[in-house]
């Protein structure tokens, strides 16, 4: 290109420029995104012999803290939540688990305190109480309801 001392020439590089890094960040971008993943972690429903009680287990872990998680709901409307969360880290993290139960549009979130993970260190995260909404929807929690539980760092 040929500048004519007009400017003409500065003007069109600067938005090639300007729309390479466009390009770039957008690209960037969708792929940043794109590695995020689309849901909760997939829990295992085991409803109890007796049908008084069903408990979601799963494993969850995040920047390099992990754990085991059984979210319990029982017939009487009560719920706990038995947790440990193991921290990798050299440093120490703070973390508790959320669990989301479902029952088709409804949702209802339950979680742990949160505790100081000392580094390299395991420890237990435990919740409980009572929850009218289980108590009243506890035969289609039963049948159909579902849970998604996460550990939370930070």
């Amino acid at each position: 290109m040929q500048n004519n001392n007009s400017g003409t020439a500065a003007v069109l590089r600067r938005a090639r420029s300007l729309a390479l890094v466009v390009a770039a960040g957008t690209v960037g971008g969708a792929v940043l995104f794109g590695a995020v993943p689309a849901h909760a972690n997939a829990t295992t429903k085991t409803v109890a012999s007796d049908g008084n009680s069903v408990t979601f287990t799963t494993s969850d872990s995040s920047r390099n803290v992990s754990g085991n998680i059984a979210f319990t709901i029982n017939r009487d409307g009560n719920w706990a939540i038995e947790a440990n969360a193991r921290n990798g880290n050299l440093l120490g993290r703070n973390a508790h688990w959320i669990c989301d139960l479902t029952l088709g549009s409804s949702d209802l979130r339950k979680s742990t305190g949160t505790r100081w993970v000392p580094g390299k260190k395991t420890r237990s995260l435990n919740a409980g109480a009572y929850e009218p909404f289980i108590e009243v929807s506890y035969d289609a929690l039963k049948a159909t309801g579902q849970a998604d539980c996460d550990v939370v760092v930070g």
